[in-house]
């Protein structure tokens, strides 16, 4: 199996709040700053905001950004903000994007804001007190992992409700991922489930090693989860990284990224992305060497010329032979 590796690493000024991925860059935010490299890792664009964002999310092209008191949408295709934010007291806590367009924020007040793509506000709704905005069933049932560690089922449509899925209490829990879901008991042990509106279509223990799970991301070879003491690790793979930081995010496919305190973030590409990055390198190389052979025998050439023109045919001899091309005297 194709191991993990670096495929880049970027230095950034001052501390790393948020990283997330979309499908034509990565956005990545540091004290008043939000920068968009593309995959290649080159700066898109750069801009300064009022407050320092602490999460960003992406739905297609637009980003969700968490500042202050408030929340703004900017177009990751040329960093504009759309308009001048929303805000309420006390601020923000989490935000998800909506399947088909659209926010979910929830506030410190236990209430949630429904927005639609660009940021204008649709309602609120009473939610409860709310740890983490997981994911969704579909677009109008959410789950979230609530203020008494269960999980439970948000509906959004015109009257909504909402139910626990059971009652049982989770210590920490991933973001809903492929229809996945990771969650600890309280006895450390991690388990993976696949909830519905209303329980589990799925339920089975994925690790028993009592770990301490700080974060987790979804990529093409599973899970990978970020411990309390700076250690990365896939259960797939049983790959690690260790002491790369604590802020990560991933494209949910074939990259992820780490950044640490220090503005240092690295982005980690799978073994087949690797794989390419190198056969790509390696055909520059050859073209290179190609293009500069080339330029070589084009000035050979027009050494040996201007000799044979000077009479000097025994150094035009030797120059046509440096190049492979039989000399005949006077030919």
């Amino acid at each position: 199996m194709l191991k993990w590796e670096v495929f880049s690493s970027h230095k950034f000024e001052g501390v790393i709040t948020s990283i997330e991925f979309n499908k034509i860059g990565i956005a990545i935010s540091n004290e008043k700053y939000i920068c968009f490299l593309d995959f290649d890792g080159n700066q898109k664009w750069k801009t300064k905001m009022p407050f320092k964002p602490y999460k960003i999310r992406t739905n297609e092209h637009m980003l969700g950004v968490l500042m202050g008191n408030g929340f703004v949408v900017i177009d990751s295709n040329n960093g504009e903000q759309l308009h001048e934010g929303r805000s309420t007291q006390g601020g923000f806590s989490d935000i998800i994007n909506r399947p088909g367009g659209g926010w979910i924020l929830s506030d410190r007040h236990e209430q949630l804001h429904i927005f639609n793509n660009h940021g204008f506000g649709i309602k609120r709704l009473f939610s409860g007190k709310i740890r983490k905005l997981l994911g969704w069933i579909d677009r109008d049932h959410l789950i979230i992992h609530d203020g008494d560690g269960c999980l439970r089922c948000i509906r959004l449509k015109m009257n909504s409700t909402q139910r626990n899925i059971e009652d049982r209490v989770w210590s920490w829990s991933s973001e809903l991922k492929n229809g996945e879901v990771l969650v600890q008991s309280l006895d450390g042990n991690i388990w993976k489930g696949k909830p519905n509106i209303s329980g589990w279509d799925s339920l089975e223990l994925f690790d028993e090693n009592c770990l301490e799970p700080f974060k987790s991301i979804w990529t093409i070879e599973g899970w990978w989860i970020l411990d309390m003491e700076n250690k990365i690790f896939n259960n797939q793979t049983t790959q690690n990284f260790e002491n790369f930081g604590d802020i990560i995010a991933s494209n949910s496919n074939d990259l992820f990224s780490i950044a640490n305190r220090e503005g240092l973030i690295r982005i980690i590409g799978s073994g087949n992305l690797i794989k390419k990055k190198k056969e790509k390198i390696s055909f520059e190389y050859e073209k290179m060497k190609l293009s500069l052979n080339s330029e070589k025998r084009d000035k050979i050439f027009k050494m040996a010329k201007n000799a044979e023109l000077m009479n000097d045919f025994e150094k035009a001899n030797e120059l046509f032979k440096s190049i492979g091309i039989e000399y005949e005297e006077g030919a």
